[in-house]
């Protein structure tokens, strides 16, 4: 009998979740309108809620706009909005950087030279920045590369490539005139790169090495020079010497000729003071004292105002020539 009711009983089993089946989606179709509703709302409701609410994050600054008409500056944290009424426009007021990739610009002196340059900058009145200029970043961006321009025209070549650190100050000292302008605030200016065109870079190391060649030139000169006056000093200390040795030992021999023609003299007077009046033997012990003391002289001439007469040394006679008459 057991065998018997087990497939009676099966069947009846497998019906009843199928009638719960059909019961659940004869509920639903009857109420599918107010569930549609209800889901309707909700979504809604969730919509709006999450328009209504926002969060502002520390390194933001919102700026709140109802009907197109700017309201506050909305700080950090949670805040409540109108939806579809009113707009925030978030404004990141940390700093941010900026770059100038190659900009050519012509130096005092006429060269031409590509400038690279880092500058960094944060906003620091929001309403300025964001609702007074279209696309600030750009224009920022532009005036930085004015300046740059601008200050490199007032500058030599050599001052742009070997002053940095007074460039970089100079320029950010002129960026900061325009400041209150954009709502910003510049915090660094830095130069990357600076340099002249390759003609003239090759024209420069021409003219180092040129320079380096007349320097060793000039020290070379200078050298010489020096070793030329030195030996011209000493020669001419030489000759100095010389000189005045000559000179002393002429002004010495000048002396004792003097001394010697004077005692001659003194002699000369004594013998002929002694021969005054003694007639024929004092002219012929002239003659004899001629002879002996100028033994190397060929003529000896004595006048005493009339006669003058020739005595031959060499010789045997004496001639004696009247003077001529006036």
């Amino acid at each position: 009998m057991t065998e018997n009711m087990q497939p009676e009983t099966a069947p009846g089993r497998a019906k009843a979740p199928q009638r719960g089946v059909r019961r659940f989606w004869g509920w639903l179709t009857k109420n599918a309108i107010p569930i549609l509703i209800v889901l309707a709302v909700g979504v809604a409701l969730f919509t709006v809620a999450q328009s209504s609410v926002y969060k502002i994050r520390p390194y933001e600054r919102g700026l709140h706009l109802r009907g197109g008409k700017f309201i506050d500056i909305d700080e950090p944290g949670w805040h409540l909005r109108i939806p579809f009424v009113d707009t925030v426009i978030g404004v990141m007021i940390i700093e941010r950087s900026g770059t100038v990739e190659s900009l050519a610009a012509m130096t005092a002196d006429d060269v031409t030279m590509d400038i690279s340059l880092l500058y960094t900058y944060r906003v620091v009145d929001p309403v300025r920045y964001q609702l007074e200029v279209l696309d600030p970043d750009k224009i920022v961006s532009g005036f930085v590369q004015g300046e740059l321009r601008d200050l490199v025209n007032t500058l030599k070549m050599n001052d742009v490539l070997h002053l940095r650190a007074d460039f970089n100050q100079e320029l950010l000292t002129a960026l900061k005139e325009k400041e209150d302008q954009y709502g910003i605030e510049f915090i660094l200016v830095q130069v990357q790169d600076a340099s002249p065109p390759t003609e003239v870079v090759n024209a420069i190391k021409d003219k180092m090495v040129a320079e380096q060649l007349q320097e060793k030139a000039t020290a070379d000169a200078k050298q010489q020079q020096t070793l030329a006056d030195s030996e011209f000093y000493a020669a001419q200390k030489q000759a100095d010497g010389d000189a005045y040795q000559i000179t002393t030992l002429a002004e010495a021999d000048a002396v004792r000729i003097n001394l010697t023609a004077e005692a001659q003299r003194e002699a000369l007077r004594a013998v002929l003071q002694e021969l005054e009046g003694k007639g024929a033997l004092a002219e012929e012990y002239i003659q004899v004292l001629i002879a002996q003391e100028l033994r190397q002289n060929s003529k000896w001439i004595i006048s005493n105002g009339q006669a003058m007469p020739i005595i031959d040394i060499g010789g045997t006679t004496i001639e004696t020539q009247e003077p001529p008459v006036p």
